[in-house]
């Protein structure tokens, strides 16, 4: 379902980009791309798919709160502990008690490609809590970590789409390579703006990693497999970790053409959808 959006937005991207003539045209191209991916996660909650339990769909288009946040650390009490989301978290959570190193609180700062800083989201210690009953876990330190403030998430989202817009301006001239290193960084430089940009109180995970996965195969001819939760990774590890992380595992899937049974008339790769192949779709 979320490789199929993400052709869909790609589709978006051929029709805005193939005639476009300015900076400014190729950055609201990739902002309707990101838009299109927005309804679409909203459509999927109307008919009910990927909705928790108690969760309403008007959550997947409602503004984030001012003070919304996420807890990195797990349930703790759960008797199975050996899954991958629970490995994960434990994984992140002891990273983020490494960056805070015994501090309470850590405002991460983000690096935009001219060089202006802007607050993103802040990490930071709190009591434990049973995640349903509000409980207080006597003794018990929690890593959490809260949003940025609406004006600075707008800020990155739109620096996203900038960076974006700069690889696809250098592919309509000289071309652009998955492998060079500077114009990877571009990209993950993008990617890491949209992760400190979310948006929505609920579905700003699927809609990043989807419209990630379209932009990439757009401006580098090539679809990704992208790093498992690489939303919540950005927000443990900051900026230079996630870059890190990025580098070492994002990764190129391999062309439909290349597969027994595939159409070998196609002119470019069908995007795969990285969440599927790596074993997490949340």
């Amino acid at each position: 379902m979320q490789a199929q959006e993400a052709n869909a937005a790609l589709g978006v991207l051929e029709e805005r980009l193939d005639g476009a003539g300015s900076r400014a045209e190729r950055v609201a191209a990739f902002e309707a791309a990101y838009r299109h991916v927005a309804q679409w996660r909203y459509e999927v909650a109307v008919e009910g798919r990927w909705q928790r339990p108690g969760a309403s769909a008007e959550d997947v288009r409602t503004p984030l709160a001012p003070g919304s946040g996420y807890r990195v650390t797990p349930d703790n009490w759960l008797p199975d502990r050996d899954t991958p989301a629970f490995k994960m978290l434990k994984k992140l959570e002891q990273v983020g008690l490494d960056r805070l190193a015994g501090e309470t609180s850590l405002q991460n700062r983000v690096t935009l490609r001219d060089g202006r800083r802007v607050n993103g989201n802040t990490l930071g210690l709190q009591p434990g809590r049973y995640r349903f009953t509000g409980e207080v876990i006597e003794g018990s330190v929690e890593v959490a970590m809260t949003y940025a403030e609406a004006g600075d998430r707008e800020v990155l989202r739109q620096a996203a789409f900038e960076a974006l817009a700069e690889l696809e301006e250098a592919r309509a001239g000289a071309g652009t390579d998955p492998q060079d290193p500077e114009q990877r960084q571009t990209f993950v430089d993008a990617a890491y703006f949209l992760v400190q940009g979310p948006e929505f109180q609920r579905g700003s995970d699927a809609i990043m990693r989807t419209f990630i996965a379209a932009a990439h195969t757009r401006v580098f001819d090539a679809a990704p497999v992208l790093p498992q939760a690489i939303d919540l990774d950005g927000m443990v590890r900051g900026q230079d970790g996630f870059s890190q992380v990025m580098h070492e595992q994002l990764r190129i899937a391999k062309s439909p053409a290349a597969q027994p049974g595939a159409d070998v008339g196609a002119e470019r790769p069908a995007v795969h959808s990285p969440h599927r192949r790596e074993g997490l779709g949340r």
